[in-house]
């Protein structure tokens, strides 16, 4: 897959060095993953919710954070739409 929006990751990675560790391994498998569907990527992160068929929301491990995503499986495109610390 193709991630874009990489540079929003950055405040996520600030939290605490556990969710620095997952963000740079979240990233990475992303990168190196072919995702074609939906179960492709709850069986990689089983605890990823899809408010929508397009929008999928990954809770960073340890902290208070999302990442919201669109993805596109046609053109394997991860777009990161925002980042939240809740």
């Amino acid at each position: 897959m193709k991630l874009l929006g990489r540079n929003l990751l950055g405040d996520i990675g600030n939290l605490s060095s556990t969710s620095k560790t997952w963000v740079n391994a979240w990233s990475t498998e992303v990168d190196t993953c072919i995702w074609r569907s939906i179960q492709d990527i709850k069986e990689q992160f089983p605890t990823v919710s899809c408010p929508t068929d397009r929008v999928f929301v990954f809770k960073v491990d340890e902290c208070n954070a999302i990442i919201e995503t669109i993805i596109d499986f046609n053109e394997l495109v991860v777009l990161i739409i925002a980042v939240k610390v809740l």
